[in-house]
C-alpha cells in the first residue's frame, strides 16, 4: 500500500466511524434493537449508534482466520488475507444463450452448473444461487439449492440466505451433514446484505443470529449504488459501505462473541444515463480496489472483484470487462472472489459459454501471479548449450520433451489456429465442447444413504416435489 493509499484509507476509516456514531442504521427489528440495548449501543427509535470503542471491539473479537470445513477435506477453505478462492456467478434469475437471446433458468441450470462447477479444478467452494429456478418454489428455493448443493457436491459449502426460517433449515441440514453440534465448525458462507443507505431489514437480522449463533461465518456485503443507494464520490460510497460492514458486524458479535467473518464489500455504480447498475466500470472497480484496502487495515478476509460484466452477451466487451475485474481481484489479494464466472447483463444473467471462458481466465490468472520456477532445470543453461554445441533446436531437445506439459500455459476454451473465417462462432464451439467434458466429466460424490434420506426428508416436509428431489 503506498503512502497515499495509506492516507486515503486511514480518511475513509474515520468517516465511516463518524457516519456510524451520528447517523447510525436503522435495524428493523425489535429483537435485534434489544440486543443492542443490552450491549450497551445507543438507540433512538429504530437507529442504532456505534462509538468508535464499539466498532473496533467487535473488530478485535471477530474471528479472522478460519477453516470454512467441505465434505471432503480436500476442499476445506483456509480463510485469511493472503489466499484467494473463487465462487461462481450468484444470484442471476436468467440464462443468456449463444446467440444472446435470454430465458428463465430452470433447476437443471442449477443442476448443470453445480456438476460444472465440481468438476472444475478451479473452485474448492461450490453453491449459492448458481442460477436462480424458475420452475422451484420461491419460498422453498433456499432450502432446494443448499440441499442440491449439498448431494451433487462434496466441495465447501456457499449457502443461500433469506429468512430466520430458511437460516435454521439450512443449519439442519448442515448438523445432519456434519454430524450434529456444528457451533465450533464453520461450513457454510452466508452472504449477508444491508438495506442501503443504512440499514438492515428484520429477515436479514434473523439469518444474522442463527448463523452466528450456530458459528457460521457472515459475508457482510453491503451493495451501495454509487448515485443511487449510495453517494456518488467513490470515497463517499466507500465509507457508507464500510461503515454497513463494520455496524453489522458490532451486532454480529453481540449475539455471539467470535463469529467469523468477511468483510464481503460489494459496493457498486450507477450508469448515471439509465440507472442501471454497473459492475464492471473503472469506477467499481476503484470501489472494490479500495474496499480491499479496508479490510486489510483491519484484518478481515475480503470479498472483491469478480468476473464481472454489464455487457449484454458473451462478447468481446464481456472479455475485457471480466478480465480487468479478475485482476483487480487477484492484484488486490482478494480472498473469497464471488461472481468469478458466468455473469453478463450486470448480474441478472448467467452465461454457460462464459462460465467456462472465465474459468480459463482465473486459470491465466493464477499462472501469471504464480511463482517462477528458478532452480537449474528451469534455467535451463545445460539445454541452452546442447542445442548451440549441436546446431539443433529446441523442437527436439530433451529437455522440450521432459517440461512441456509443466511449464507453458495451454488454453481449454479459447482458439489458437487459423480458424474457418468464424472466430465468435469458432469460440462458441469451444466454449460448448468444454461445457459437455466437464458435465461428462462429473462424478457425484459418494453421500451416506443415511444423511441423503435424512436430507430429502426435510426439503419433502417443506412441500419440494417427488420428482424435484428424484432429480438431485
Amino acid at each position: 500500500m503506498t503512502k497515499r493509499d495509506e492516507m486515503i484509507v486511514e480518511k475513509i476509516h474515520q468517516n465511516t466511524l463518524r457516519i456510524l456514531e451520528e447517523i447510525g442504521i436503522e435495524f428493523l427489528s425489535e429483537r435485534a434493537l434489544n440486543t443492542l440495548r443490552e450491549g450497551g449501543v445507543r438507540v433512538e427509535g429504530k437507529r442504532a449508534y456505534f462509538t468508535p470503542e464499539q466498532v473496533m471491539h467487535a473488530l478485535d473479537i471477530a474471528k479472522k482466520d478460519f477453516t470454512v470445513y467441505a465434505r471432503n477435506s480436500k476442499y476445506n477453505v483456509n480463510m485469511n488475507t493472503e489466499d484467494l478462492y473463487v465462487t461462481p456467478g450468484y444470484g442471476s434469475p436468467s440464462v443468456c444463450e449463444a446467440d444472446g437471446s435470454v430465458r428463465n433458468a430452470t433447476f437443471d441450470d442449477f443442476l448443470n452448473l453445480a456438476m460444472i462447477v465440481q468438476s472444475s479444478d478451479a473452485f474448492a467452494i461450490n453453491g449459492g444461487i448458481l442460477a436462480q429456478p424458475s420452475d422451484i418454489d420461491a419460498a422453498i428455493s433456499a432450502e432446494a439449492m443448499v440441499y442440491a448443493t449439498l448431494c451433487r457436491s462434496d466441495k465447501a459449502l456457499f449457502s443461500v440466505c433469506g429468512g430466520g426460517v430458511q437460516a435454521e433449515n439450512i443449519m439442519e441440514m448442515l448438523r445432519i451433514v456434519f454430524d450434529g453440534d456444528i457451533t465450533e465448525i464453520p461450513c457454510s458462507f452466508n452472504l449477508i446484505s444491508t438495506l442501503s443507505p443504512l440499514g438492515l431489514t428484520e429477515n436479514t437480522l434473523e439469518t444474522i443470529e442463527i448463523c452466528a449463533r450456530n458459528g457460521q461465518p457472515l459475508v457482510i456485503a453491503p451493495g451501495p449504488m454509487a448515485g443511487a443507494t449510495g453517494p456518488i464520490s467513490v470515497a463517499g460510497n466507500t465509507s457508507l459501505a464500510n461503515a454497513e460492514i463494520l455496524g453489522t458486524n458490532v451486532y454480529a458479535q453481540m449475539v455471539r462473541p467470535g463469529t467469523p467473518i468477511i468483510y464481503g464489500f460489494a459496493a457498486t455504480v450507477s450508469d448515471m444515463k439509465n440507472m442501471y447498475v454497473s459492475n464492471a466500470c473503472p469506477g467499481f472497480l476503484k470501489e472494490a480496489r479500495y474496499g480491499a484496502l479496508m479490510a486489510k487495515k483491519y484484518g478481515l478476509a475480503c470479498r472483491s472483484g469478480g468476473g464481472m460484466s454489464n455487457a449484454n452477451g458473451l462478447t468481446a466487451q464481456a472479455g475485457v470487462e471480466s478480465a480487468m475485474s479478475l485482476f483487480e481481484s487477484f492484484t488486490e489479494k482478494a480472498n473469497l472472489v464471488m461472481h468469478a464466472t458466468g455473469s453478463l447483463h450486470s448480474f441478472n444473467t448467467v452465461s454457460y459459454e462464459k462460465f467456462v471462458l472465465d474459468i480459463e481466465t482465473i486459470d491465466r490468472l493464477r499462472y501469471y501471479f504464480s511463482d517462477l520456477l528458478d532452480d537449474e532445470e528451469a534455467l535451463a543453461f545445460d539445454a541452452i548449450q546442447e542445442v548451440v554445441a549441436e546446431g539443433s533446436t529446441f523442437v527436439t531437445s530433451e529437455h522440450t520433451f521432459d517440461r512441456f506439459r509443466i511449464d507453458p500455459w495451454y488454453s481449454t476454451v479459447s482458439t489458437h489456429d487459423n480458424g474457418d473465417g468464424n472466430p465468435n462462432g469458432q469460440l462458441y464451439a469451444s466454449a460448448q465442447k468444454r461445457v459437455k467434458q466437464l458435465l461428462n466429466a462429473y462424478e457425484c460424490p459418494a453421500l451416506p444413504a443415511e444423511k441423503r434420506e435424512a436430507l430429502d426428508a426435510i426439503v419433502r416436509k417443506l412441500g419440494m416435489k417427488e420428482e424435484d428431489i428424484a432429480r438431485v
